[in-house]
């Protein structure tokens, strides 16, 4: 096992290349390295359990990694007649509260994968029906077998994510909300704090909210819109500090969630918002790049809508001090940029800045180098940079580049929720770096779409290659809504995955393996590894 000192890389330092040989050396590594997991093995801890359990071959899944989990149950009221009671499910996804469904509809939603997977899914069985009325502990009962069926569920790619099981977990959301109106005002924060506000139903997802979004910015291809960005939840960074308005003034998001499709943004802020805000801490929708690596960022600095877009956030972030710290010269130049308003030469000399592109998130504790070692933390040019203090109260960053990430996972000990990665130390030497953090499930999330745009890169696909193959890989498709009638300019885009193919990657012999249960970077790379490609000997 290496030094910390030897992980803590020069920000300036740029990758370098390796040969075949090389590459084929690093390959026999992998295979036989030995495997540090210092803080975290089974035996040791009876209640280790693994929560997302996502191991996918499909390369497009890296964007789509979901975790389902029924902790517990509530009663309400039938709206019929206002007066029955009936016992619901609280169903999380991805750690976040995303409604409560009777036992029936999720009855039916077991029925239609068994319809639909029968020859795929090879799980625990969905509980069956009773003809009695259940005690409180039957129906706890009942609420482990739903939990453990959706757990296993997720693990069959071809099956979370298609465009069914989407449209029922949206559906979901939305009956579980219970609306009193269809047509709402979103709220949506640009990258410089600006406002900006459409109109939508409550039920749009996030896919639809960015295609309104990408026609109102004025983005001529709404397609590459939605690859460079994300939609996330945010709050302000001072706990302590309550948050009712957001301006220009006071814009330094801390990232707390990720939107995905099987969700409609009003209605996951609406919920999070009445659940989880403290003090007056709200939380607020704003839009955020996804891009890892300033050549991609270069290619499309010739489109303006973009470079608007690119600059409101490159702006932001160094009135914030996340790019810190700058080289006099380099300063001196950016500030002469924005007088000029030159967004372009701002955004080139931000390229030259080994801070410049990071999402920082929460602090953490983590096990490097030193167990129960308190940290900031970042992801961004690819990889994760941990600043710790060393014995003298000197900041200290150590750079884990995404390409040496083999695998990672989220695991839970008891109460406490961790995000674990497995990175290439030196030669045939991997180690388990664990951070514990309430925020696994989006880092998890970021470096899924890290990942995927390393694969893209290495399949030499060009961006609209890259758009188009997801949209054949997921089937877009216009499907009209007889239920919500909306505007006829702005049709309803559902996802739709037509994946027909088998189950290649025999997902319940890993389930029961937690070293197995990991998402990866290398095992997607075909025949050389070619993640790998920038390591030479000067990184082992």
């Amino acid at each position: 096992m290496v030094s910390s000192s030897a992980m803590a890389r020069n920000y300036g330092e740029k990758p370098s290349t390796s040969s075949m040989e090389e590459d084929l050396e690093i390959e026999q590594s992998m295979r036989n390295a030995s495997i540090i997991d210092h803080q975290y093995e089974a035996e040791q801890h009876k209640d280790h359990r693994v929560l997302n359990a996502f191991n996918p071959t499909d390369k497009s899944t890296y964007s789509d990694m979901i975790h389902i989990d029924v902790p517990d149950t509530r009663q309400l009221v039938e709206r019929s007649d206002g007066v029955t009671k009936y016992t619901a499910y609280n169903i999380h996804i991805n750690g976040w509260y995303h409604g409560s469904v009777r036992f029936s509809h999720l009855y039916e939603f077991a029925e239609l994968i068994k319809q639909k997977f029968s020859q795929r899914y090879k799980g625990p069985e969905f509980p069956a029906k009773k003809l009695f009325k259940l005690d409180p502990k039957a129906i706890d009962e009942r609420r482990q077998k739903i939990s453990k069926y959706f757990q296993a569920m997720v693990q069959y790619p071809e099956i979370a994510r298609h465009y069914l099981i989407e449209k029922k977990l949206l559906g979901f959301q939305i009956d579980s909300f219970r609306a009193t109106s269809q047509y709402v005002s979103l709220d949506i924060y640009l990258g410089n704090g600006e406002k900006t506000t459409i109109k939508c139903l409550v039920s749009d997802s996030t896919l639809e909210i960015m295609r309104i979004l990408a026609e109102k910015l004025g983005f001529n291809n709404k397609d590459e819109f939605i690859y460079h960005f994300g939609l996330f939840m945010a709050k302000g960074r001072d706990p302590s500090a309550a948050c009712y308005s957001v301006t220009p003034d006071n814009f330094n998001p801390l990232l707390t969630r990720f939107l995905r499709n099987f969700e409609a943004p009003f209605v996951s802020l609406s919920t999070a918002n009445q659940k989880y805000n403290e003090n007056g801490h709200y939380n607020f929708l704003c839009i955020r790049k996804l891009i890892w690596d300033t050549r991609i960022e270069e290619s499309i600095l010739d489109d303006g809508v973009f470079v608007d877009m690119i600059y409101r956030q490159a702006i932001q972030d160094y009135k914030n001090g996340h790019m810190d710290p700058i080289k006099e010269d380099l300063e001196y130049k950016m500030k002469s940029c924005m007088q000029r308003k030159d967004k372009i030469m701002f955004l080139r000399t931000c390229h030259l800045l080994p801070t410049y592109s990071y999402e920082h998130l929460s602090a953490c504790t983590c096990d490097y180098p030193t167990p129960g070692t308190p940290c900031e933390i970042k992801f961004g040019r690819r990889q994760i940079v941990l600043t710790t203090n060393d014995g003298t109260g000197t900041p200290k960053a150590s750079l884990f580049r995404a390409t040496r990430i083999r695998v990672w996972r989220i695991t839970q000990i008891m109460d406490k929720i961790s995000f674990q990665f497995e990175y290439l130390m030196a030669k045939d030497t991997f180690e388990w770096i664990t951070l514990d953090t309430n925020q696994s499930i989006l880092m998890s999330l970021l470096l899924q779409s890290i990942g995927s745009e390393i694969l893209y890169e290495h399949n030499n696909m060009s961006i609209e290659q890259q758009v188009m193959k997801e949209k054949q890989s997921k089937g877009n498709y216009v499907e009209k809504s007889d239920k919500l009638p909306r505007d006829p300019k702005k049709p309803i885009i559902v996802l739709k995955n037509a994946v027909e193919d088998a189950d290649p990657l025999g997902v319940m012999e890993h389930y029961h393996n937690y070293n197995r249960m990991l998402t990866t970077i290398s095992d997607g790379i075909p025949q050389r590894n070619q993640a790998f490609t920038d390591i030479t000997n000067d990184d082992l």
